[in-house]
């Protein structure tokens, strides 16, 4: 999803300009300059671009789009989570005890 209206589709004509021919699949970085247009479709909120795994991450949200040839992915179901879900034991120990009430 985009914000900034002319400065965001003068930024994306740049970014489509310098990729040329010939992709380098995901290992191509995203342009610097899209980052600051970019935020999340779920939230509208800005997402922080990690280079180590070639992502834009939702914090909040706990989500990463991938960075295909430059492009980010942002359509929800191509996102991948990034938080860990609790241990199962953690959640039987809130339940409280099992069997009836006297």
């Amino acid at each position: 999803m985009l914000r900034g209206g002319r400065g965001a589709v003068a930024a994306l004509r740049r970014a489509a300009g310098s990729r040329g021919a010939g992709g380098q699949g995901q290992g191509q970085a995203l342009e610097p300059t899209l980052l600051r247009f970019l935020v999340c479709p779920l939230s509208k909120r800005p997402l922080r671009y990690d280079e180590s795994t070639n992502e834009l991450v939702n914090e909040e949200l706990g989500i990463a789009y991938p960075v295909i040839d430059g492009i980010p992915n942002m359509i929800p179901e191509a996102a991948r989570t990034t938080r860990k879900k609790p241990p199962a034991d953690s959640l039987k120990e809130t339940s409280g005890p099992a069997g009836p009430q006297q």
